[in-house]
């Protein structure tokens, strides 16, 4: 194969089976743009191309629906015909009344159209003059607003065998915004904005069935906030409380023209102070970010209006019930040195107004999140000091209900393991009984109280992790304002679990309260996306190894088929393929790496090897990599081992403040363990890494000269100075990834100046004999790219071999195609010279 064949590989994209498992639909997109939509009997094998089809979804099991540039295309799958709607902007199903809902505007010049209609195409009611529409959380009701004439209407169809149209507001002069639903369907809202010039927004209340329209008037409501406006911002979007008494929403200060200076003494200087809460970038990106915005609630029935957040306490969440707020502040201690500051966290009683502090000073970390409100609000779980902790929203006490887990529940384990065994916290049972834990291969529940303690797996035996799995389309939190609420989760009706495995397997696991966890499939490939299907009778899934290309699989029965082969022109190739080395590092730790093996490769023949650093790789084992020069790393598996390469890519066990050394250690070792089984030339090897990755290898390189060649792109070479930077995306201090980034340093250079000097490529640059390829965007925020030009200066002064690549106009990773191809190219033709011995290309050679 050649770089000319890349184009032909696809990705490929499994959307869903439909619900009774006799269809499946997927995607293969592709460079040249000629995307396929495909829709595939699961039995028959009939399958249907949709060129450039997008959408896909299946309205019940007889019928499917797809987007094109003509249109919604709607096929009957029993008989093969099909039903166009041209000019379509939005649709949706109502599953019950079988009934497709499509939102159309023909023309420019013409308004948009409701259609409703059913399966076959019969239009059983028209809407013209259509605004927008929202359908009901349960499919049943349709909220919609009509414009005509200057003024707006805003109703609700009822869907079903006589469709009915309810008149909420009619011949309105405002217009109708933000339609939303309360989650059950029970209750609706709205904003309506004055078409006057005073722009005057007033929201509105409707609970189905009572016949009464509440409004929030900001000139006569109690409580409303002089000088503010209703917002209209998607962060903060109306919510209806579950008892149907209240309605969240945002409110923004109403702006004013400020009269200027004269401007020949108006100056664009930027002030940095250093007493300043934020550097000025950091201020500047929360300014535009996070404008005035204060979450307020209403209550329509007494009228009553409060603002719950403020310019003091700026960040709030909502617990499950809606009954409180939770409230913080991140600028509080600051500035400081953490990517996140700690917080203190109020909680504000919603029906009194009142708020106290709960937490004080609450480290904020990837380990130690925000608290997360219980679904029914009674609790508020967070993580201190690797333990899980609960407050009682209606005791108000605190109790650590994960302290002596690991040394009473895990007996069978050594106690130097068990008192690294953190429970992180994933959900709650109904009704707030009991919640749900991860340590790190199992699934716990536990009372609030913390006892009655379970075990619902047994994955640390086994060496395997176990984590539930939802479909792409769920997530396991729902998100509240500045926070999130944790979801139900059902353990009657059993579990779906997803597994990996320390060897490299993956697969699906089905967990009972009376069977424990059952494999459904467990091998060793890449399997994910699983669909059950005709009541969990049939399974789908996909399945994948580096050297297989994705692959739909059908389970019924216990037998398994293939449905769909993507990419079946790889057989047409040599193809490489991948195993699990383990090893040990210096130390004597035991350690894992993946090993690409090169295409067509021959036992007893040796190659050059390329070694890719970037932590940790091996869940990459069973992946497959399509072959393809658009690389914002211009790395790719696929490409080297198809031009003859070994590639090597080793997990590093990092140790805090020794991130140079850690990852020197562990590539040797295992680079060792590779010549060792003599599969390599051990004189041909190179050295590939970018970011972080980059920054290691450059240490590397400056500890050894076991590499041939190498190439490091956006790398951190001067850690002093990196220190002192700023990301300009964030506007953070660069100083505040120290600590829980990647590096982990813990003190700044001005104290600890030995631990920087020992783990910063630039101090050693001079034992560099390795020749060396850089590369970075030059509009990279990220790792300045002036750290890639240092090493290169320094280089240069010391008349060592290193070119470097700056490509104009991009960021930490390159996105522009070209620029991709190119970087792909000039990496592999930099190894071509140095570990294949090919004739130099004439950007290498001198000028």
């Amino acid at each position: 194969m050649t770089a000319s064949h890349y184009d032909s590989f696809g990705h490929f994209v499994f959307h869903k089976p439909s619900e009774d498992g006799n269809w499946s639909c997927f995607s293969m997109f592709y460079k040249n743009g000629k995307d396929t939509l495909y829709l595939k009997n699961t039995f028959s094998k009939k399958i249907y191309p949709f060129p450039i089809g997008s959408k896909p979804d299946f309205l019940g099991n007889n019928h499917f629906i797809y987007q094109t540039q003509e249109g919604l295309h709607i096929l009957d799958l029993q008989h093969g015909h099909e039903k166009n709607v041209s000019d379509a902007v939005n649709y949706s199903y109502s599953k019950h009344y079988k009934m497709l809902v499509v939102l159309t505007k023909p023309d420019k010049l013409k308004k948009q159209q409701i259609i409703v209609m059913d399966l076959k195409g019969r239009v059983l009611k028209k809407i013209e003059n259509a605004g927008s529409m929202k359908i009901s959380p349960d499919k049943k009701k349709l909220l919609f607003t009509v414009d005509n004439q200057n003024t707006n209407s805003i109703g609700i169809l009822e869907l079903g065998p006589k469709i009915k149209t309810t008149w909420i507001s009619e011949r309105n002069l405002g217009k109708f915004k933000m339609l939303t639903w309360e989650k059950k369907g029970r209750a609706i809202s709205f904003l309506n904005e004055s078409n006057t010039n005073s722009k005057t927004k007033m929201l509105y209340y409707y609970v189905i069935g009572r016949n009464h329209l509440y409004c929030l008037d900001p000139k006569i409501t109690k409580g409303f906030i002089s000088g503010t406006q209703i917002n209209e911002r998607p962060e903060y979007t109306i919510t209806i409380s579950d008892d149907l008494q209240r309605v969240f929403l945002g409110i923004d200060p109403i702006n004013e023209v400020n009269s200027k200076s004269d401007s020949s003494y108006d100056s664009m200087v930027e002030i940095w102070n250093s007493s300043d809460k934020y550097i000025f970038p950091m201020m500047m990106k929360k300014s535009h970010s996070e404008k005035q915005t204060r979450l307020a609630v209403w209550q329509p029935f007494s009228n009553f209006f409060m603002q719950i957040s403020s310019a003091e306490i700026p960040k709030a969440m909502l617990s499950g019930n809606g009954k409180y707020a939770i409230l913080s502040n991140p600028k509080t201690y600051e500035p400081q040195f953490q990517y996140d500051a700690p917080r203190d966290f109020y909680i504000m009683n919603l029906l009194t107004g009142k708020k106290k502090i709960f937490l004080q000073n609450k480290k904020i970390s990837p380990s130690e999140p925000i608290p997360v409100s219980s679904p029914d609000g009674k609790y508020i779980s967070y993580m201190l000091q690797d333990s899980c902790w609960i407050y009682n929203t209606i005791s108000k006490k605190h109790i650590n209900i994960t302290r002596g887990i690991s040394e009473n529940y895990l007996p069978e384990l050594h106690n130097k393991d068990s008192n690294n065994i953190v429970f992180m916290p994933v959900g709650w049972t109904r009704l707030d009984k009991q919640i749900v834990l991860y340590d790190g291969y199992d699934l716990w529940t536990l009372s609030p109280q913390g006892s009655n303690l379970e075990r619902l797996t047994h994955g640390r035996k086994k060496q395997i992790k176990f984590r539930i799995y939802e479909p792409e389309d769920l997530q396991g939190s729902e998100k509240s304002y500045d926070g999130w609420i944790s979801k139900t989760i059902s353990l009657s009706g059993g579990l779906m679990l997803k597994a990996s495995g320390e060897d490299g397997k993956t697969g699906f696991f089905k967990w009972t309260k009376k069977t424990g966890e059952i494999a459904l499939v467990y091998d060793n490939f890449y399997i994910d996306k699983l669909y059950t299907a005709a009541k969990n009778k049939i399974l789908f899934y996909q399945q994948q190894k580096f050297d297989q290309p994705p692959k739909i699989m059908v389970q019924k029965e216990k037998s398994t088929a293939l449905l769909f082969q993507s990419s079946p022109n790889q057989a047409q190739y040599h193809w490489g393929s991948t195993a699990l080395i383990k090893f040990e590092n210096e130390d004597g730790k035991k350690m894992q790496s993946l090993l690409y093996y090169p295409a067509g490769y021959e036992p007893g023949k040796k190659y050059p090897m390329i070694v890719n650093i970037y932590e940790k790789q091996t869940q990459n084992l069973y992946r497959y990599c399509v072959p393809e020069l658009e690389n914002e790393a211009g790395f790719n598996p696929a490409v080297f081992t198809n031009q003859g390469y070994f590639v090597l890519c080793p997990d590093i066990l990092s140790e805090k403040q020794n991130e140079g050394p850690s990852a020197l250690y562990c590539t040797i070792s295992a680079v060792k363990e590779i010549i060792k089984r003599e599969l390599i030339f051990p004189d041909k090897i190179g050295l590939i890494g970018h970011s972080f990755g980059g920054y290691e290898s450059v240490f590397i390189l400056t500890q050894t000269n076991i590499f041939t060649a190498a190439v490091a792109g956006a790398a951190i070479t001067n850690i002093s100075s990196y220190y002192y930077t700023v990301d300009w995306d964030t506007g953070r201090p660069t100083m505040n990834y120290f600590i829980n980034g990647q590096l982990k340093m813990i003190d700044p250079p001005s104290q600890k100046p030995e631990v920087y000097t020992r783990n910063s490529p630039i101090e050693y640059v001079q034992n560099v004999t390795t020749p060396l390829l850089s590369y970075a965007g030059k509009e990279d925020n990220h790792v300045d790219w002036h750290q890639t030009l240092e090493f290169h200066m320094a280089l240069r002064r010391l008349g060592r071999n290193n070119t470097m690549l700056l490509y104009p106009n991009e960021g930490h990773t390159i996105t522009n195609p070209v620029n991709q191809r190119d970087l792909t190219q000039k990496i592999s033709q930099w190894f071509g010279y140095y570990l294949k011995n090919e004739k130099p290309e004439q950007w290498m050679e001198k000028n």
